[in-house]
């Protein structure tokens, strides 16, 4: 009589339990996808400005190897007495490497004063 009383109310008790660990599971399961989409979230803006700071050192590098060039051109030419030619290449390049510079600054300044 104990056994069938013990074995009648077994089912129903270990339905509630699972029930109960499948809820908690379940929850565990939305805390940690809502979890992964901040992480996700975080990453692209990582790698969004890993990105900008690329562009940044790259026209930065472009705009002191004009800068050096016309300084080794001006140089050169105040040595020798004369500009044979390569002044005005060599000061064009560093005008073009400035201006996309600034304008590279002016877009992220835009950028910037938009998220404000």
């Amino acid at each position: 009589m104990v056994t069938e009383i013990v074995t009648a109310c077994a089912v129903p008790v270990a339905t509630v339990v699972v029930a109960l660990i499948e809820a908690r599971a379940a929850r565990d399961r939305k805390r940690v996808q809502a979890n992964q989409g901040k992480l996700e979230a975080e990453q692209a803006r990582m790698d969004a400005r890993a990105d900008r700071r690329a562009m940044e050192s790259r026209l930065s590098m472009e705009l002191m190897s004009a800068s050096v060039e016309l300084s080794v051109v001006t140089a050169t030419a105040l040595q020798v007495g004369h500009t044979n030619g390569t002044l005005q290449p060599a000061l064009e390049k560093a005008q073009a490497a400035q201006e996309e510079y600034n304008r590279w600054l002016r877009s992220e300044a835009a950028r910037n004063v938009a998220k404000i």
